[in-house]
């Protein structure tokens, strides 16, 4: 991933970009405790709020993959399934790892 180009692309330096980034995977990991938590609850509502949330910011720092699969989520979540959320969230964590390892 071209965090320079990324940072280009919203008008910043690469610094202010990468305490978005920072930030992003913070709250991110805190998005998908309540996605995990909607899972074991069985609550497609929780599941759905919080990969919207995910999806929002990944949209707007350019993270394309993490934004397709939440959305993908998101629309899952709200026709009420949850069925594969846990491999979902699995796939999702590797993607937010990747970010805190640049």
């Amino acid at each position: 991933m071209d965090f320079k180009d990324l940072a280009s692309r919203l008008g910043i330096d690469d610094d202010d970009f990468m305490e978005l980034v920072e930030l992003f995977v913070t709250t991110t990991f805190s998005d998908i405790d309540k996605i995990k938590k909607g899972v074991k609850e069985g609550s497609p509502q929780d599941a759905a709020a919080a990969s919207h949330s995910i999806k929002g910011a990944s949209g707007n720092l350019g993270f394309d993959e993490i934004f397709n699969l939440t959305r993908d989520m998101e629309m899952q979540a709200k026709k009420g399934s949850l069925e594969n959320f846990e491999t979902y969230v699995c796939d999702l964590e590797r993607m937010v790892n990747a970010l805190k390892n640049i």
